[in-house]
């Protein structure tokens, strides 16, 4: 597949120019509601089929930005060499082997008749690799949907275009190829025959119609001149007879077409079919699926088999894009081939950024949710502080308990820890004249959250059993051990 560039100006909730960047494997976006994640969706939607049924171009344009441009571009990079091939798309490969793809509301073109014009949304426009202009050349679109035809899979619809039979569908183009070796059979051959002969027989649809077709041609004769009208039909072709098919649906409520069905099992259907393409279509074109919150309606084994299919779609060339707010979902990021582009509009924070690089491998659950969602978790501090100390017990002979390596903290790294008191506590390792228990003493704050996280029933002095430490301070320890990991660990 290739690597892309999505650049969107003045698109619905996205004021200005901004860009994101996606891979060859599966692209995670994430983020809170309403950072406009299906956003991006959309905006491929637009991009390659223009508006949808009873949409206005105003509706897509940002409310802050009404007068101005709207545009969404996309940049391909790392073209496959039967891209590089087609004679169409040539002339719009740079010498850098980039393709670009336009679509807005006021983009300056040259027109077929090769006048410099202000297009609008129509048109989706190729720029050309020398001249840098924007083109809609003859033939470009049919040439391009081989290898760019996205298939997008919306939470909040019905997903309609995934129930039907047509050849451009996923289910159509699915059907045709388990359907190919039939095409040949005799069976098949028989069934063209008997077809023949419902026509062309005696007593077939050419006898029912002869007295119509005579009395078409005296009516012609009669206004224009003697002409012989015949009425030929052709034997269906298996995408004919695919393409009138549906699916119904059959369970306790009796069999309907599954349009009539709630919006879950309409929704299960559409990804059984990408899971199904997965499987059965291997050696198909190369597709790009969209697939919004795959997390919805579904149990947590069946998004395992799911993300499974998911990840071998990727394998076999296609890409894929998911929107998610759910770890669970994340987890099978692989950080070698996949990308995660993360979205906020908190005041303070990147609305568009990359997730950092990762430092464990494999991939740490509490990592990678630490660093897509902001999520803290006791898994991941607890691995970053063994990590830290296993390191400095090894290398430092002055560290060889947790008191030292607690001095160890407060003395390297005072600059980045925080002191706080660790309150009082009852242990019977303490010989104290105190009678085990331990006065409340500062000390840096990983090593408070790490022993309130291993000892939870040590650490008490009260009847509730809670440790005392929350999020935000758990969150605060994590921060700290990411800083003094990068400089234990220097790349």
């Amino acid at each position: 597949m290739f690597n892309l560039l999505l650049q969107f100006t003045n698109f619905r909730s996205f004021k200005g120019t901004h860009e994101f960047y996606f891979t060859n494997g599966k692209n995670f976006i994430v983020g809170n509601n309403n950072v406009g994640k299906t956003t991006i969706f959309e905006a491929i939607d637009f991009l390659f089929n223009g508006l949808k049924r009873n949409q206005e171009i105003d509706d897509l344009i940002n409310n802050e930005s009404k007068d101005q441009e709207m545009h969404v571009m996309i940049t391909f990079s790392d073209l496959s060499d039967d891209v590089k091939k087609s004679s169409k798309i040539q002339p719009y490969i740079t010498s850098n082997g980039t393709l670009t793809l336009i679509r807005g509301n006021k983009i300056p073109a040259v027109n077929t008749k090769g006048k410099h014009v202000i297009l609008d949304y129509k048109t989706l426009l190729y720029q050309n690799a020398s001249s840098h202009e924007f083109y809609n050349p003859t033939g470009i679109s049919n040439a391009t949907k081989p290898y760019f035809n996205p298939t997008i899979v919306y939470a909040n619809d019905h997903n309609e275009d995934y129930q039907d039979f047509r050849a451009s569908s996923l289910l159509g183009k699915l059907l045709k190829l388990e359907a190919k070796d039939l095409l040949n059979s005799d069976e098949f051959k028989a069934v063209q025959q008997k077809f023949n002969d419902l026509i062309e027989q005696d007593g077939g649809l050419q006898s029912h119609l002869s007295s119509l077709k005579e009395f078409m041609e005296k009516s012609i004769a009669d206004q224009f001149g003697k002409v012989a009208l015949n009425f030929n039909f052709e034997i269906p072709a298996m995408d004919s007879i695919i393409k009138n098919g549906r699916v119904f649906a059959k369970d306790k409520n009796g069999e309907q077409d599954i349009s009539e069905k709630g919006s879950g099992l309409q929704r299960a259907l559409t990804l059984a079919v990408i899971q199904a393409y997965a499987n059965f279509a291997k050696k198909a074109d190369a597709m790009q699926f969209f697939i919004d919150e795959p997390e919805l309606y579904m149990h947590p084994i069946a998004q395992d088999s799911l993300l499974d299919a998911l990840d071998e779609l990727s394998k076999q060339d296609n890409q894929i894009f998911l929107n998610t707010h759910s770890p669970y979902i994340l987890r099978h990021f692989n950080s070698k081939r996949d990308s995660v582009v993360i979205l906020s509009n908190k005041e303070g924070q990147k609305r568009i950024r990359q997730m950092e690089s990762l430092i464990f491998k494999p991939t740490s659950i509490g990592e990678i949710t630490y660093k897509a969602f902001s999520v803290p978790t006791a898994a991941l501090h607890q691995r970053l502080y063994s990590v830290i100390e296993n390191k400095v017990i090894y290398t430092d002979q002055k560290v060889n308990s947790e008191k030292t390596f607690s001095d160890y903290l407060v003395k390297k790294y005072k600059d980045i820890v925080t002191l706080q008191s660790f309150r009082q506590r009852f242990t019977k390792q303490n010989k104290s004249k105190n009678g085990g228990w331990v006065p409340a003493q500062n000390k840096p704050l990983p090593f408070i959250i790490r022993n309130e996280i291993d000892h939870p029933d040590t650490y008490l002095e009260d009847d509730t059993g809670i440790n005392k430490f929350n999020d935000d301070l758990l969150k605060k320890s994590i921060d700290e051990l990411f800083k003094i990991y990068n400089k234990e660990f220097p790349e």
